[in-house]
């Protein structure tokens, strides 16, 4: 496989983060058109009446998050923050926005909430088109938390629901979820093949980050420690390289995968990616790797977080 440029969206991880929006109350369901072209959710949305500019929607993020110039071209004053790590080593200085005004929609006039702490990155980590979109920020879970969010990649639309209006499909599967700090993350076990054989089932937690663009992933450095990542093995193959916030470039490989099982589903994934994750990670216990895009494309997938589950509509 060519290299592949992994950046800042494979997995945002706040330290400090906090705050909660206020949501327009959402008497009937909201449809928006999103882009999943490239495995992303990618949709507009203005800024202080600023817009509309290109986001994604991203579960491996806690609040709304944005480059510097489009906070200054705003006129939203910010302030220091901390360090922010992303997809490999290292991190960014960021710094944060209070009560800022989001919108979503072509138009801006589909669904407004306030945020009550958004963080501001340097422009130096933006990231490159996504399907000739330019995306430059992200919305995370201070949105998601407060509806049922549906995620449609087949037919491309993001529907907010009200709690009290949504109706659970006949013949969904589920998958049951946890929250720690707006980040969400199925229990379970992944048993990758190594030579040609079953190894010991790698158990733990797996952060489900919608805006990465793999299926199911376990951290390098944990393979790595189990003896599961072999350069001679024929059935390994170099998935390509990702990068870190920072620039460091990372090594991805992939290998077959025997059977996983991760929220009390047993998933039909036939590899895994072995791909180096952010340095400290979300504040989630024996954090052992992730489930992204790639698991449910061409689907659609409702997130409830209150109620502490994933909803899988298999087309």
């Amino acid at each position: 496989m060519p290299a592949l440029l992994m950046s800042l969206i494979l997995s945002v991880c706040l330290v400090g983060s906090g705050g909660e929006p206020t949501p327009t109350a959402v008497q009937e369901p909201v449809t928006i058109e999103i882009d999943t072209a490239t495995g992303h959710i990618v949709l507009p949305v203005w800024i202080e009446g600023d817009g509309p500019y290109w986001f994604v929607l991203d579960t491996g993020n806690q609040n709304t998050t944005m480059f510097a110039y489009v906070a200054k071209d705003a006129g939203i004053e910010t302030s220091p923050l901390g360090e922010m790590g992303g997809a490999g080593s290292g991190s960014l200085t960021v710094e944060q926005a209070s009560d800022v005004r989001v919108s979503l929609g072509e138009s801006g006039d589909v669904l407004s909430f306030t945020d009550a702490m958004v963080t501001v990155l340097p422009d130096a980590a933006e990231l490159p088109a996504f399907n000739g979109k330019r995306v430059v920020g992200f919305l995370g879970a201070s949105l998601i938390e407060r509806y049922i969010t549906s995620i449609d990649y087949g037919s491309g639309e993001l529907v907010l629901t009200d709690r009290e209006a949504y109706e659970m499909p006949d013949d969904a599967k589920v998958m049951q979820i946890k929250i720690a700090m707006g980040f969400p993350y199925f229990e379970g076990q992944v048993t990758p093949m190594l030579m040609g054989k079953k190894t010991k089932p790698v158990v733990g937690n797996f952060l489900l980050d919608l805006g990465a663009t793999y299926a199911i992933d376990i951290d390098y450095e944990e393979a790595d420690t189990l003896g599961l990542v072999d350069a001679d093995d024929p059935d390994q193959q170099l998935a390509g390289q990702g990068k870190g916030i920072d620039g460091v470039m990372f090594e991805m490989r992939t290998a077959p995968l025997a059977d996983a099982e991760l929220g009390g589903l047993e998933l039909n994934e036939s590899r895994v990616l072995f791909m180096t994750t952010p340095g400290g990670g979300p504040p989630i216990e024996n954090l052992v790797g992730n489930v992204g895009s790639g698991l449910f494309m061409g689907d659609r997938v409702t997130l409830d977080y209150d109620g502490g589950r994933l909803i899988w509509e298999d087309r």
